[in-house]
């Protein structure tokens, strides 16, 4: 396999690459003049975060100028590779949100997840990395929770997973969970393993348990240098890797120059940004409002916490609101029943999107007892209240 992006002169990239061609004897790759493995280095001011130039889950480019006739060689090789991953676009599992994505996301993309407090973020982020290992079993995806300890996120997962099975009344919700969980014999994973009616949601789970990767972390402690270490698990475990962070702003610094809220969260963006695209990671961040887009009737990505620096750096911006909440009057006022039935329904608006469609919403039904979206979703024919959703 030939990795021409750690290159160091034209001529000598393509010396390597005819030595490999021609079956000359394996040497090895070329590397800087200090004679040491190349890394890149994240900037985190006070720290200092080394990730691998080439690491598994996507290579990174080096840092510096190629011809671009270097660059459709590199292309070609990685095109014959194991390393096409990176041009591979992971499906999330929700259409047609996949539709517009073109695909899905591509290794080095950050997607920001926005949206009023209980509208569903957590549900959607979780799904979607339960859906990338279950549907992609070369997939890991790790997920890095401030809000909820890692067994809250395995009861979540059970109540999902049974409503996807096919369960109705006999789904498992929390407080059944709860119920199971007092019995005296043997514990709850048992419990279920051991009850037909449940054996097959612990065998769904089975299939990508040790491909999902839950955390529990610590808004004191966790911060982005813990972060990119955590990540490193991900190498081995799959080559098409996703990473959700829940929430953004509850990451700790670590450092004491910063102290407004924006250049907090623009340096906070920017890092996990410069972590995509230097390791290959797909990474979703959720953030939080301002207080000025908690009060909106409908919440924009200009709305959250240090907005400018999201819209900037984020290659994919997606809002979720009630669709009850920002839905026009005129549905409200003709239609009672249906009104009150959109309570149940959640809008995604893709807000912005580098790789394909923005300004496009999306409506999915959620089940909220079993923290999911029925993956199957519509774009929005009713009309909603501030059509316009790109910024000037």
């Amino acid at each position: 396999m030939v990795d021409l992006s750690n290159f160091w002169g034209t001529d000598r990239a393509r010396r390597r690459a005819d030595e490999q061609a021609s079956g000359a004897d394996s040497v090895p790759t070329s590397l800087p003049p200090n004679g040491r493995e190349a890394t890149s280095e994240i900037s985190t001011g006070a720290q200092t975060v080394a990730t691998p130039a080439t690491p598994k889950s996507g290579p990174a480019e080096m840092i510096g100028a190629a011809s671009l006739a270097l660059v459709m060689d590199e292309m070609e090789h990685q095109d014959l590779s194991e390393e096409s991953n990176r041009f591979h676009a992971l499906a999330t599992g929700f259409t047609p949100l996949d539709d517009v994505l073109n695909g899905g996301l591509r290794p080095g993309e950050l997607l920001i997840l926005g949206g009023a407090f209980g509208v569903g973020k957590t549900i959607f982020s979780l799904q979607m990395a339960r859906n990338v290992v279950l549907n992609h079993p070369k997939s890991a995806a790790m997920y890095i929770c401030y809000e909820h300890d890692r067994t809250h996120l395995l009861a979540r997962l059970l109540c999902l997973e049974s409503a996807e099975q096919g369960y109705r009344d006999d789904a498992l919700t929390l407080r059944f969970l709860a119920q199971i969980a007092k019995q005296d014999s043997g514990g709850l994973i048992s419990r279920l393993r051991a009850t037909p009616r449940y054996a097959p949601i612990m065998r769904a789970i089975d299939s990508y348990a040790d491909r999902l990767l839950l955390v529990k972390a610590s808004g004191h402690h966790s911060t982005l240098q813990q972060v990119t270490e955590w990540t490193k698990e991900l190498e081995g475990i799959g080559n098409q890797n996703l990473l959700v962070v829940d929430y953004l702003q509850k990451i700790p610094l670590g450092r004491s120059d910063l102290q407004n809220e924006d250049e907090i969260t623009t340096y906070l963006t920017q890092s996990l940004k410069e972590l995509a695209m230097q390791t290959g990671l797909r990474i979703v961040a959720i953030a939080a409002a301002d207080r000025v887009g908690l009060k909106a009737r409908r919440m924009r990505l200009s709305d959250l916490r240090g907005s400018s620096a999201l819209q900037y750096e984020a290659d994919i911006g997606l809002v979720l609101n009630n669709k009850h909440a920002i839905v026009s009057r005129e549905h409200m006022i003709y239609n009672l029943n249906q009104a009150e039935a959109m309570r149940s329904y959640v809008v995604m608006s893709v807000e912005k999107n580098r790789a394909g469609r923005n300004a496009v919403d999306m409506e999915y039904q959620q089940d909220a007892a079993h923290f999911r979206l029925i993956a199957q979703g519509n774009y929005v024919s009713d009309r909603l209240v501030d059509d316009k959703v790109t910024l000037e």
